[in-house]
């Protein structure tokens, strides 16, 4: 890995234990999954999706572990896009359709005033540049003709989280 890849690895780290699991993750843990459990969606999703949350927890302490001695590093990174993958697409297709189902109108517009809430605590400013920079590297190590083939199914844009 060239000193560009393991600045990038240093952004990475950052933008998952801090934006991910600070923002993304609080908005999911504190309050969706909440009002999800209300509506008697126990267990299943909410479950699969915490216990993904920290698995991907597990591997970025991994990753920053070995970021001085990179051995196995790159098979840690591996498991990184293999499992965020999997997880944002879980989220899409099965949590996010899910919740849109059992909330209600009024619901879906408190959870969102609420995931405002977390955003401007967050910092909105903060938030906006931690999705320009996910964007650039995002942008920088995708495969075009994968994404357009679908055969790896990322986001094409990580503002939703």
């Amino acid at each position: 890995m060239n000193t560009d890849n393991m600045q990038d690895i240093k952004i990475i780290i950052d933008f998952m234990k801090n934006f991910v699991d600070n923002c993304h993750h609080v908005k999911e843990e504190k309050l969706l999954f909440d009002f999800l459990e209300h509506k008697g969606m126990v267990g299943g999703p909410i479950y699969v999706m915490a216990y993904e949350h920290n698995k991907l927890r597990d591997i970025i302490n991994r990753i920053e572990v070995k970021y001085n001695e990179p051995k196995g590093l790159r098979e840690d990174l591996n498991n990184l896009i293999v499992m965020l993958s999997s997880h944002i697409d879980k989220e899409n297709n099965v949590l996010f359709p899910t919740a849109e189902n059992l909330l209600s109108d009024d619901e879906d517009k408190i959870i969102y005033y609420k995931f405002e809430r977390i955003e401007e605590g967050f910092g909105k400013e903060r938030h906006r540049k931690y999705i320009e920079l996910i964007n650039t590297l995002y942008n920088r190590y995708t495969n075009k003709n994968q994404i357009k083939d679908k055969r790896i199914n990322y986001p094409t844009n990580f503002s939703t989280f």
